[in-house]
C-alpha cells in the first residue's frame, strides 16, 4: 500500500507471506513466500516456495527446498510437499544467495525434559542457497547442536512446566523456533523465539555466543536507569551497528507475550548494546507508543530507517507506527480488526517502483440517475509511474474512438470518472502527464 493506505498491488489468491522488497545484483526485486501452513503438525510453520519477481511482476525465480529427508504432515501420508521452505525467513544476501528456514519432525528421546522416551521434536533448520546455481552453501540443524543448546533451555512449556506436544510425528515439540536469520561477519545471528535467545553462529555453524532474554546467557545484564535488558518470545533480530568481534548493537521486536504468558509487559521495539569482549548487555531503548500500549502474542517487526527513524509493526495486531529520531510517533496506521487480520512482517519502503507487464483494467457501472461511471485501475503500478487517466469515449460500440474526451487525476488504487451521455464504448490509458504508459482494452458501456 502507499503512504495514504491505498493498495498498490494485490497478489493472486492463495496463502502468501513474508512480502519484501530486496535486491539482486543491485536491482530491486519483490520476494514472497507461498505454500501451506501447518502441514498436519504446527500451525506456526509452513512448507512452501520463495517466489522472486522483477519490477514488472514477472517471475525471475522460484526457490525450493526438498532434499528428501523432511517429514511433515501430509508427507507422512505419502503426499509430499514440492518444497519445504518455512515462512519465517527469506533474506537475499549481497552475494546473491538466500537464507531460509525449514522444520523437520524428528524422533528424539525427550525423557530428560519429562517427555516420552520415544518422543518427537521439531528440528529447526537453516539453509543458505546460491540463487544462481541452487547449491546449498550452508546448512544448520538445532538438533545437531543440542549439546551446545540443550533442550532444558526451551520455554515452550505448559504453565505447569511440562513440554507442549512431543508424543508423535504429527505433534512434535516445537522447542526452538528460529524466526529470523541474518548474516553477521563470518557467520549468522539467529532469533530463537522459544529459546528466548539471540544466537551467533560462526561460518561452520558453531555456537559463538548466546544472549538469553531471561538471564543473559553468556552475557551479564546491566540495567541502567530502570531499563531492563530482558526479552521473550521475540521476532526479527537484526544487527544495527558494530561487529561480531568487539561491540554490537542489535534490534528486535520483543513480543514479551505468548498464548499463555501475556498481559504483563507490553510489546516493544528493543535495541540492545552488546560488549562482546567483556560480555555485557544493556538496553539502548525500548520503543513503544505510551498513548497506545500494545500486547501482542506473535509476529512483529522493528525496522531501523534513515535519519534514525524507526518503524514498528505489531504482527498479530494490524497496527503500524513510525517514530522520529526523538522516538516520537509521526505516523499511525491500522489495516484491519485486531486478531482478525495480521501480517507476519511489515516494512516501510521508499524504493519500490514498478510498471506491471499487464494492462490496466476498466469497468462501467450505471448510476441511479442513468449516467455511467467508469472505474479504472492498474494493479501493481506505483504512484511514480502514472498520475492520471486519459479516457477515450465513442458514441459507437465499434469503429474509431477518436481523440480522448477527458483526462482525470489518479485518486488511488481505483479512479472513477463520469462518462459523457451517449457513450457506447470506452478505453482508458494510464498516463504520466500527457505521456501514455499503457492502455486498457476497449469495452462496451453497460455490458
Amino acid at each position: 500500500m502507499d503512504q495514504l493506505g491505498n493498495p498498490i498491488w494485490h497478489s493472486a489468491n492463495g496463502f502468501l507471506g513474508q512480502l519484501e522488497v530486496q535486491q539482486i545484483q543491485g536491482k530491486d526485486v519483490l520476494s514472497y513466500w507461498t505454500g501451506g501452513i501447518g502441514g498436519g503438525f504446527v500451525d506456526a510453520h509452513g512448507m512452501g516456495t520463495i517466489t522472486i519477481l522483477d519490477t514488472s511482476y514477472r517471475i525471475i525465480q522460484n526457490v525450493t527446498l526438498n532434499d528428501g529427508t523432511f517429514k511433515a504432515g501430509d508427507s507422512m501420508q505419502n503426499k509430499p510437499y514440492p518444497s519445504y521452505i518455512d515462512i519465517h525467513e527469506s533474506f537475499i544476501t549481497p552475494k546473491g544467495s538466500i537464507i531460509v528456514t525449514a522444520y523437520n519432525s524428528t524422533p528424539y528421546d525427550l525423557s530428560a525434559v519429562g517427555g516420552p522416551k520415544d518422543g518427537w521434536l521439531l528440528d529447526s533448520l537453516i539453509y543458505e542457497i546460491d540463487l544462481r546455481t541452487d547449491e546449498t552453501l550452508f546448512r544448520w540443524s538445532s538438533v545437531e547442536h543440542i549439546n551446545e543448546l540443550p533442550l532444558n533451555g526451551s520455554h515452550q512449556l505448559h504453565p505447569n512446566g511440562t513440554i507442549i506436544d512431543g508424543n508423535n510425528a504429527t505433534h512434535p515439540w516445537d522447542y526452538f523456533l528460529t524466526n529470523s536469520v541474518y548474516p553477521l561477519d563470518d557467520g549468522y545471528i539467529l532469533s530463537c523465539r522459544h529459546y528466548w535467545s539471540a544466537i551467533a553462529l560462526d561460518s561452520r555453524g558453531g555456537v559463538k555466543w548466546v544472549l538469553n532474554g531471561r538471564d543473559g546467557g553468556d552475557f551479564k545484564m546491566i540495567n541502567q536507569s530502570g531499563k531492563s535488558s530482558t526479552f521473550s518470545w521475540q521476532h526479527f533480530i537484526r544487527p544495527l551497528s558494530g561487529t561480531a568481534g568487539k561491540n554490537l548493537t542489535i534490534t528486535m521486536f520483543d513480543n514479551h507475550n505468548n498464548g499463555f504468558d501475556n498481559g504483563t509487559a507490553p510489546s516493544t521495539g528493543l535495541a540492545l548494546h552488546l560488549d562482546l569482549q567483556n560480555r555485557t548487555v544493556e538496553t539502548v531503548s525500548a520503543l513503544q507508543d505510551p498513548k497506545d500500549v500494545i500486547y501482542v502474542d506473535s509476529q512483529g517487526t522493528y525496522q531501523h530507517l534513515p535519519h534514525d527513524h524507526k518503524f514498528l509493526a505489531w504482527g498479530q495486531i494490524p497496527k503500524l507506527k513510525e517514530f522520529d529520531d526523538r522516538d516520537q510517533v509521526v505516523m499511525n496506521a491500522k489495516f484491519g480488526y485486531d486478531n482478525q487480520v495480521s501480517s507476519y512482517r511489515s516494512y516501510l519502503v521508499s524504493n519500490w517502483s514498478a510498471t506491471p507487464y499487464w494492462a490496466p483494467r476498466i469497468a462501467t457501472t450505471q448510476e441511479q440517475n442513468g449516467n455511467f461511471t467508469l472505474s479504472m485501475s492498474w494493479n501493481g503500478a506505483t504512484p511514480d509511474v502514472y498520475d492520471s487517466w486519459i479516457i477515450y469515449e465513442s458514441a459507437h460500440a465499434n469503429g474509431p474512438l477518436g481523440k480522448h474526451s477527458q483526462q482525470v487525476r489518479r485518486t488511488g488504487f481505483e479512479t472513477n470518472a463520469t462518462l459523457s451521455v451517449g457513450t457506447k464504448s470506452v478505453m482508458a490509458a494510464a498516463a504520466k502527464g500527457h505521456q501514455v504508459k499503457r492502455k486498457s482494452e476497449r469495452i462496451r458501456v453497460g455490458v
